[in-house]
């Protein structure tokens, strides 16, 4: 009699599992544990051992399984983790392409600043003899400069005019600070603050072309710029007329 209720709890156990398995899929793991416990506990133990074996083979291959899904989902997380480390590491990379692309355009467009402002200076303001009046072309090149120098922090416009060596020399000092002032004038009239223009005169001083020389004395009278910072020490030494 509890031969045939072993037998009867046996084919129970059987008939449960391989219901249970078939409805719900259970897991291959499950399945093979639950097999090969129940192999080896009927072994061991008899009826007995066979049922025992199952469940602990059953719940072995559940375990299996589990640990199994683990390993994939931590395999998963990881790719995942590794694929935004990528994302990030070429986000960061077109970061610094992107700085470094707005680094060179800055630095270009300083230089093209400054070579601007190095052709405007290039061009000396000259004059007729015994003339001092500023205008045409010579107003255009004066207003480029001011648009340049007038948005430079700091930046001063010293002008220092000449004369050649016609005429007295009260007459050519005269004459000279005259053809500076109407350089300033054409500054102030393109937008350069006042403030920050200086202005010197050196009459005929520098001339060095003889009365002779037309084309000499003609590269004489003119007003030379320069740009210099505000905080020059010169800047008072240099003044003669503001």
């Amino acid at each position: 009699m509890k031969s045939k209720v072993i037998v009867f709890l046996v084919s129970s156990v059987l008939a449960t599992s391989g219901w249970a398995a078939e409805k719900n899929r259970a897991p291959k793991e499950e399945s093979i544990g639950l097999g090969s416990g129940a192999a080896i506990g009927a072994i061991a133990g008899g009826p007995v051992g066979f049922i025992v074996g199952a469940a602990f083979g059953g719940w072995l291959g559940d375990r299996f399984h589990h640990e199994r899904s683990e390993r994939r989902a931590a395999d998963q997380r990881s790719a995942e983790a590794a694929d935004k480390a990528d994302s990030l590491q070429r986000l960061l990379a077109a970061s610094e392409q992107a700085v470094a692309e707005k680094d060179a355009a800055l630095y270009n467009e300083r230089v093209a600043h400054r070579q601007d402002v190095q052709e405007a200076l290039s061009v000396e303001v000259f004059f007729r003899t015994e003339a001092s009046g500023v205008g045409g072309a010579s107003e255009e090149r004066l207003a480029k400069l001011a648009s340049l120098v007038e948005p430079i922090d700091g930046a001063v416009i010293r002008l220092e005019g000449h004369a050649d060596v016609r005429g007295t020399e009260e007459f050519n000092a005269a004459l000279s600070t005259a053809r500076a002032e109407a350089v300033r004038a054409a500054l102030i009239r393109a937008g350069m603050p006042a403030e920050r223009i200086i202005i010197s005169a050196a009459g005929e001083a520098d001339s060095l072309a003889a009365e002779q020389d037309a084309e000499g004395m003609a590269l004489e009278r003119r007003v030379q710029m320069r740009i210099v910072d505000l905080n020059d020490t010169s800047r008072v030494a240099q003044q003669s007329v503001e």
